[in-house]
């Protein structure tokens, strides 16, 4: 069950890469929310059954994740400073899972990577969108 628990994971980064390649926004969004809902209910059980504040705290963090990371089909409204802001936030959020990660015995080292890659995909997406490689949609 274990070896599951850290290997189910990865369905969600694939997803994410395969978003950045292919430069489609719905799937770079979608495994985001999926690997929040991930950690969002292994932190509530965690919470639930050790009372462990933390992971109460660690919940919320990827919990606003998950609201950020939402994919909805309306177009960016052409900022790319929007864009940017809230791509820095995914990033800023993997950090500190990969932190929690390394400081917590229980859970398995290789999903630090996991955190590591969602907080890489989004810095090649802002350098992406920068170079205007991906450009960035109005509303119409």
């Amino acid at each position: 069950m274990e070896s599951v628990a850290t290997f189910l994971p990865i369905i969600p980064v694939l997803l994410t890469a395969f978003g950045v390649l292919k430069k489609k926004r719905f799937f770079f969004l979608l495994g985001y929310t999926l690997y929040s809902l991930m950690v969002v209910t292994a932190e509530l059980y965690s919470y639930a059954s050790s009372g462990d504040f933390s992971h109460f705290m660690i919940a919320s963090l990827f919990f606003a994740q998950l609201i950020i990371a939402f994919p909805n089909k309306l177009n960016d409204d052409g900022s790319k400073v929007f864009t940017i802001k809230l791509f820095l936030c995914l990033v800023v959020i993997n950090i500190i899972g990969v932190l929690v990660v390394l400081n917590d015995p229980i859970v398995n080292d290789i999903c630090a990577y996991y955190h590591a890659l969602l907080a890489f995909l989004p810095i090649v997406v802002i350098f992406l969108m920068l170079i205007n490689r991906i450009p960035v949609q109005e509303n119409k």
